[in-house]
């Protein structure tokens, strides 16, 4: 099992208000055709990525991304379209949790090993990428569009200097979990 250290990290749980404009400057321009789900993904991975002074992960790197509901809103009117005959193509797009990977991997210019985990207790999350990664460490992710909204990440890298308070951001970022065995 790895000790990993917090080089980085974004905790918008919900965002600011112009969490839209700030991710149009990070990106360089307002990011078209995807879903609010995606966005807010974008946006929380992308400060995450700055916080911990990168632009892309090593390829060794693993990405591992979570949510509690999904692309709930998209596959809400997803559904919806198809009582009316089959959905739009961009709304069924949206309603896949993988797009957002894709993005990312994109964005940075990333070839590597990405997962998304349906439902996953943030917790779990941690304990998979304690077993799983590498020297490239791991960026985590929990990305919820309802409730407001929420995108938290972690830069997370083993044996690196501390950048932030581990026991502190990991409750941050999960306050039900008990996580101090894992700082």
């Amino acid at each position: 099992m790895s000790h990993l250290t917090v080089s980085g990290r974004c905790i918008a749980a919900p965002p600011p208000a112009d969490w839209r404009e700030q991710l149009a400057q990070l990106l360089g321009a307002k990011p078209r055709r995807i879903g609010t789900w995606a966005e807010l993904g974008l946006y929380g991975a992308l400060r995450c990525m700055t916080d911990a002074g990168e632009k892309t992960l090593p390829s060794d790197a693993i990405l591992l991304l979570t949510s509690r509901r999904g692309t709930y809103a998209a596959t809400d009117s997803a559904l919806a379209q198809m009582c009316d005959g089959l959905p739009m193509p961009l709304t069924f797009l949206q309603t896949q949790p993988s797009q957002l990977l894709a993005l990312l991997a994109a964005q940075m210019d990333w070839t590597g090993h990405a997962c998304f985990l349906a439902a996953a207790l943030p917790q779990d999350l941690l304990r998979l990428a304690s077993v799983q990664t590498g020297r490239g460490g791991v960026l985590l992710g929990c990305v919820d569009e309802t409730e407001g909204g929420s995108s938290n990440w972690l830069r997370l890298r083993p044996d690196a200097p501390e950048k932030h308070d581990s026991a502190a951001t990991f409750a941050a970022w999960m306050p039900v979990a008990h996580v101090a065995h894992l700082a």
